[in-house]
């Protein structure tokens, strides 16, 4: 509720952080479709040309690359910029009262709308193949639901550990590199060995990925009904823990800078 009360504070920070991110760019908002396309570009060539994990599938591998690409896109911009939003404002938090899960929040919500906006891509991408969703589609709101709060649990937790051990900013890139290749954005969970396959699925983003290309893509592979459980389970543990610390320690914040 006292979010609620400081909404135009969220509406304020989020405004000025999209007039910065796009200010004195030659190609402004369109930089929105720009990054997440050429990523799924140069994906479809490492993964499908010379990999030539495309020829298992009868659904145009660039559709299946996106379901991938935008969400890990928007989990990899969001999370370290989450992380950082405290110690960017830690001015403001030190002269005025507001709930600090404000500032990670709006963080995340900035990169929120560059994530729906990427998602045209997918849909000019089945005008191009004639390809349309199926029934699934209307579970598609919830994968992405999951996801958002996802980015938003992790970033609260790291925001706060970023101001108590500046060793976090650094630690966060090499781990969204490595995550990167622990993650199904460029090839599908069948490609993973079956021994492997529910020690692989604890990360959450497999889930999330997984269940969007089945709500996306006619039911893909059939429903991934572990991969999605485990990362709801996952998704909601990380969720209540993030968020009891963050209140727990949101007093001392200014002290802890």
């Amino acid at each position: 509720m006292e979010l609620w009360k400081f909404r135009e504070v969220a509406k304020m920070l989020i405004r000025r952080d999209l007039i910065v991110r796009f200010r004195q760019t030659y190609f402004g908002l369109a930089w929105l479709l720009f990054k997440p396309l050429i990523l799924m570009a140069v994906m479809s060539f490492a993964f499908g040309f010379l990999a030539g994990f495309d020829k298992n599938h009868s659904i145009p591998y660039p559709l299946i690359i996106f379901c991938g690409v935008i969400p890990w896109y928007f989990f990899s911009n969001a999370v370290p910029d989450g992380m950082n939003s405290l110690l960017g404002h830690m001015h403001i938090i030190q002269k005025t009262y507001f709930p600090r899960a404000i500032i990670p929040c709006a963080a995340v919500a900035v990169d929120a709308i560059e994530f729906l906006v990427a998602w045209l891509l997918f849909a000019l991408g089945c005008l191009w193949f004639g390809y349309l969703p199926g029934w699934q589609i209307v579970f598609f709101p919830l994968f992405c639901l999951q996801l958002l709060v996802l980015c938003t649990a992790v970033s609260l937790w790291l925001a706060v550990a970023n101001v108590k051990l500046r060793d976090i900013g650094n630690l966060v890139p090499f781990l969204l590199m490595s995550g990167f290749f622990l993650t199904p954005a460029g090839y599908t969970i069948a490609r993973i060995p079956e021994p492997w396959k529910l020690l692989y699925a604890l990360n959450p983003l497999v889930g999330i990925i997984e269940g969007l290309r089945w709500s996306l893509l006619r039911g893909m592979d059939g429903f991934p009904e572990t991969p999605v459980l485990l990362s709801l389970a996952v998704t909601l543990t990380i969720g209540l823990a993030a968020t009891r610390h963050f209140l727990a320690i949101e007093a001392s914040l200014a002290d802890l800078a």
